[in-house]
């Protein structure tokens, strides 16, 4: 265990749920537990608080999600053990009140950089496997990123609300392509080059167009500007 935790005022996150943790008398209780024994199992810790041991992991997950709690898996009579204890008997709370009270706006931005994130990462896998589909479907980002349904259904709603992410994304291959080969044929050719569905092919043509990043000649041909 530190001396002392200190939290920056640029995690915001960590401040609300510190002072959240601070403000609940039976995460206190299971403080003050940890502060008087050291380290200590979850059915120990609900024994000497007094709580159900569901209770006592309920609270112990948000004390470690505050960081305020660590656990460590102890080898004891031939089994594996978790031991939980506290990361620091002081903390150093650095409040940027301006983050603070914006936090929902702060956190709503975390989560659509997030979301950009995974989704460019299902579009990258994709293309590697075969070709990014028309369809994007949750089952599919669940197979193809590993991850839980509800995480699956929010980078299905990024995708189809924030097309033009995709698009944008996607402009940058497509325009070295374009480059590299000098001239494409048409929509079927950049398609095929990119592993995609000719639908993602031709709104990437249409936004390189009016970027003036192409130039689509009367043959139909896609040529770099």
């Amino acid at each position: 265990m530190s001396d002392k935790l200190v939290i920056p005022e640029d995690r915001p996150l960590i401040v609300r749920r510190i002072l959240d943790v601070l403000n609940s008398g039976p995460k206190l209780s299971i403080i003050k537990v940890l502060l008087d024994h050291g380290s200590l199992s979850a059915k120990e810790i609900a024994e000497k608080v007094n709580i159900k041991l569901p209770t006592a992991l309920s609270h112990l997950s948000d004390l470690i999600k505050a960081g305020l709690v660590k656990v460590d898996i102890v080898e004891s009579g031939g089994r594996s053990i978790k031991k939980y204890s506290l990361t620091a008997r002081k903390i150093a709370l650095n409040i940027d009140l301006d983050l603070l009270t914006h936090l929902d706006e702060y956190l709503r931005e975390e989560k659509f950089r997030e979301l950009e994130y995974l989704a460019i990462c299902y579009i990258d896998t994709k293309r590697k496997e075969k070709e990014l589909p028309l369809t994007i479907s949750v089952r599919d980002i669940v197979r193809t990123l590993g991850i839980d349904t509800n995480t699956a259904i929010e980078i299905a709603d990024f995708i189809n609300t924030h097309t033009e992410k995709v698009i944008d994304y996607l402009c940058r291959d497509a325009l070295e392509i374009i480059r590299s080969k000098g001239k494409i044929r048409d929509v079927k050719e950049l398609a095929t080059a990119m592993k995609v569905h000719q639908y993602w092919a031709a709104l990437v043509i249409q936004a390189l167009n009016s970027r003036g990043l192409i130039r689509i000649l009367e043959s139909g041909e896609i040529v770099p500007s």
